[in-house]
């Protein structure tokens, strides 16, 4: 077996338990200790995910496949960060590996940015708007992360509403990263349902359960 055969395997089996954990913690959100627990695995296997799909992107010049790694893995690493950054309004400091974080996923939005200018310019329409969609939400991620890292935050339970927007988020990446992947291969989709069905079923849940936590504010 060759190293890409590996690595295909393994981001099967991570992603696969990825989605499953995903699931199991939107379902078990308001049981907390077996919501950590499911939220450990799904953090877990989103990181395995990550780093073989950059290894296959990469192999097989995967634009789509190399975005969204990015995209899913900065959603769910800042929300898993944020369950440790819950004293920012009283002036805790984040450790040098969240400025890192963002330094680094900073750096990867505006290429994605960058990319998609050059490849609008040659004609790859497609592939261009899917970096700038990607650079562009990312860019603003990193912007609604600074100004919380800096403890300029409004609501009391603003950790928990990073934490429940960037997980969902990452959690819309997957699936969608899953099913336009194997769409017409393990599964057949209209290809607008593969693009767009996760978003538009998670954001209703995203938009209510963010609106749950934005009453109280300081």
């Amino acid at each position: 077996m060759g190293l890409i055969q590996f690595v295909l395997i393994f981001h099967i089996f991570s992603g696969s338990i990825s989605l499953v954990a995903g699931l199991f913690a939107i379902l078990l959100r308001n049981k907390v200790t077996y919501h950590k627990k499911v939220g450990k695995i799904y953090f877990y296997s989103m990181t395995a995910v990550f780093i073989s799909a950059i290894i296959l992107a990469v192999n097989h010049k995967n634009i789509f496949l190399f975005c969204v790694s990015f995209f899913s893995y900065y959603s769910c690493l800042t929300a898993y960060r944020s369950l440790h950054l819950k004293q920012l309004h009283i002036n805790q400091k984040p450790l040098l590996f969240d400025w890192i974080i963002e330094a680094f996923f900073g750096f990867i939005h505006i290429g994605f940015v960058l990319f998609s200018i050059y490849i609008l310019f040659i004609g790859r329409l497609d592939f261009g708007i899917i970096s700038l969609i990607f650079g562009a939400i990312g860019l603003r991620g990193n912007y609604i992360t600074y100004k919380r890292l800096k403890g300029h935050v409004t609501y009391k339970s603003y950790w928990l509403m990073a934490h429940i927007g960037g997980m969902l988020g990452s959690y819309i990446g997957a699936i969608t990263a899953f099913l336009v992947n194997n769409n017409n291969r393990w599964i057949q989709l209209p290809n607008i349902v593969a693009w767009i069905g996760p978003t538009a079923f998670i954001v209703p849940l995203i938009i209510f359960e963010l609106k749950k936590h934005k009453k109280h504010t300081f």
